[in-house]
């Protein structure tokens, strides 16, 4: 387990449901640390007044561990918004639950760096990494005709002649 040492100013879209109207300019509201962490967790949740600040055609992030909120909040929204909750204790693969609706935010219009969800390269690359090839399944259950360019071309319209390996193909201009 970690503890949490560092405070990070929350965003101005952030919406508490712990920190009620009179308190939000205070150092707790506005950062997050481990001491909004203790009040959200000991203080009433105020989740009407949450709901009513949030504006129409919003994307609402729940950030729970089981999308406890989603179908209260999905009835609660604007018909114009969208909720989202990343984790859900039905889900048997939370990792591709997560992804899936990472997905779906960005479906809806959000602007993701989704290279943060992933280790930076050092380069040069070892000789150990994992090559992305062999997790690729190619479907060969169906052939499929595929053209050659010269077919595209009318009749006695191209000559070749063939100059030691290289087949020249002559074009007339037209």
């Amino acid at each position: 387990m970690q503890v949490i040492t560092k405070s990070l100013p929350r965003s101005t879209s952030w919406i508490s449901t712990s920190v009620p109207e009179h308190q939000i300019q205070t150092e707790q509201a506005k950062s997050f640390n481990s001491s909004y962490l203790v009040n959200n967790l000991i203080s009433p949740v105020r989740f009407y007044d949450a709901v009513q600040k949030i504006p129409p055609k919003a994307i609402v992030i729940e950030i729970a561990p089981h999308g406890l909120m989603l179908a209260l909040l999905k009835r609660s929204l604007h018909a114009e918004s969208e909720c989202v909750s990343l984790m859900s204790r039905k889900e048997s693969d939370n990792l591709q639950y997560f992804l899936s609706n990472i997905g779906q935010l960005f479906t809806l219009g959000l602007k993701l760096d989704l290279k943060k969800l992933y280790p930076t390269i050092e380069y040069p690359i070892g000789t150990g990494t994992p090559m992305l090839s062999p997790g690729i399944k190619w479907d060969h259950s169906k052939e499929w005709a595929v053209p050659s360019w010269e077919q595209f071309l009318p009749d006695n319209s191209i000559s070749s002649k063939t100059i030691g390996e290289w087949n020249i193909f002559i074009l007339p201009v037209t």
